[in-house]
């Protein structure tokens, strides 16, 4: 009877050790592949830092759950804070869409005379496993002489997956309306 206590406490032990054992955390990042450089004679634009909701603007990935209810994920971080993530996506992807090698995203106080600044004001990324990502963006554009333009973008990205595939296909969907967000930015700044 003793050995069969003594088998049973060290079984409970191990299997309490295996449940404290925190997963090992995995960084993330939005951009993708460098995008080629542009012409000098396109637009400039300084892309500042994204504004975002107090619950996103952390270091950890923010998922929706059911029933209104979301999932922090304390093993899947982003590799640096969102807010310049963002900004540098869009920024990219405005710089191959207008052909521009002019496009910046800097990472705190470097400024230069541009052309456009473009601030973001991000209200939404509800991002669900297996299903996707909805962005909503208002962003302004305020050129170095003239009225602002602003706009609104709010897209929608399927990403199906199970298990680890489910975080890359999200993490690509993110991306992917991003680039869609500097899509629509960059058919108001040729219009």
């Amino acid at each position: 009877m003793m050995c069969f206590r003594r088998l049973v406490a060290v079984v409970f032990a191990a299997v309490l050790t295996a449940c404290a054992t925190p997963l090992p955390t995995v960084y993330y990042t939005l951009n993708g592949d460098p995008l080629p450089g542009g012409g000098q004679g396109s637009p400039s634009i300084v892309v500042l830092p994204a504004a975002l909701p107090e619950l996103l603007d952390r270091p950890q990935w923010v998922l929706q759950a059911n029933d209104g209810q979301v999932a922090i994920k304390e093993s899947r971080r982003w590799a640096e804070p969102l807010r310049n993530e963002i900004s540098r996506v869009v920024a990219g992807e405005l710089g191959r869409l207008l052909d521009s090698a002019r496009v910046l995203a800097p990472n705190g106080g470097s400024e230069f005379q541009a052309d456009y600044r473009l601030r973001l004001d991000v209200q939404l990324v509800d991002a669900t496993l297996g299903k996707g990502v909805a962005i909503d963006v208002f962003w302004r554009l305020e050129p170095a002489k003239g009225k602002p333009l602003t706009g609104r973008s709010q897209l929608h990205e399927a990403a199906e997956g199970v298990g680890e595939a489910a975080y890359e296909q999200l993490l690509a969907a993110e991306r992917r309306a991003l680039q869609r967000v500097a899509k629509d930015i960059a058919a108001e700044i040729r219009h």
